[in-house]
């Protein structure tokens, strides 16, 4: 998945063409052996973000940027953790880089389905 593919589906939401490319990156993490559990630490974190509510936790879903460096850094042997924490950073900035403030909650959501689709994905791939 290409950065511009990750910034359209953040800024303008999922598109048929964009599932092939998140479908690639699941496959590709998979074959990196990111494991789900490695994933799932980070899901964890942004379906609470999402759950409280974007508009009050803005902070700590910034704060993810960090958390996924101190982890690909702590495992760095890992391929696939690297590659998902390249990934996912993009979609991080695209959230806060996409245009006016108050379009920002939306590309979140946005960031989340993406989130899904590549974890489904990973999963549907034998991801353990």
């Amino acid at each position: 998945m290409e950065k511009e593919q990750i910034v359209s589906w953040v800024q303008q939401g999922p598109q048929p063409a964009l599932l092939n490319a998140a479908e690639q990156l699941g496959r590709e993490i998979n074959e990196k052996k990111l494991t789900t559990s490695q994933i799932r630490q980070v899901f964890t974190r942004l379906k609470s973000i999402e759950a409280k509510g974007y508009a009050t936790q803005r902070t700590d879903f910034m704060m993810l940027k960090p958390y996924l460096a101190y982890a690909a850094g702590r495992q760095d042997r890992v391929e696939g953790l690297r590659l998902f924490k390249d990934k996912i950073t993009i979609g991080i900035d695209a959230v806060f880089e996409g245009g006016s403030p108050e379009n920002e909650p939306k590309r979140f959501v946005n960031f989340c389905k993406l989130f899904e689709a590549v974890l489904a994905y990973h999963r549907a791939f034998g991801g353990k």
